[in-house]
């Protein structure tokens, strides 16, 4: 098990992307925020083309389309399936600055599909503390 956000974290996120379906059109950059997690916050750049993570990388990237920011706790529930972006959004849990709707609305069929559900297992079977 890997620490949220250590490089071996981050090395098995990308080898589980690895099976990833194209999803044509769900793209996005990001900045991504993580805090609560058990190493202190986390920030990644994250880029997915057509429903592929093409990169995933610590820092934060200069030319993001928007900024996604939650505890770790709600990105471990939106990573089980058990929290729905949109509902974490409008409750106040997800928090979205720049092209929101890539996040809420671009990306559906990709966070909703089988394959997401596999690799979110996989994820979560790689990560240790609480954001898995």
């Amino acid at each position: 098990m890997e620490d949220f956000g250590s490089e071996g974290w981050l090395a098995g996120v990308r080898a589980a992307a690895e099976a990833l379906p194209e999803v044509p059109g769900a793209s996005l950059t990001a900045r991504v925020e993580v805090s609560g997690g058990p190493g202190g916050p986390c920030r990644l750049g994250v880029v997915i083309r057509d429903g592929r993570l093409v990169d995933l990388t610590p820092g934060r990237p200069a030319d993001a389309d928007c900024t996604v920011i939650c505890g770790a706790a709600d990105a471990g529930a939106i990573l089980r399936g058990e929290l729905d972006p949109a509902v974490a959004y409008m409750q106040g849990r997800l928090k979205l600055d720049g092209s929101y709707e890539r996040v809420l609305f671009g990306l559906r069929a990709v966070l909703h599909g089988e394959a997401f559900g596999a690799f979110a297992d996989s994820v979560r079977a790689h990560s240790g503390g609480e954001s898995s």
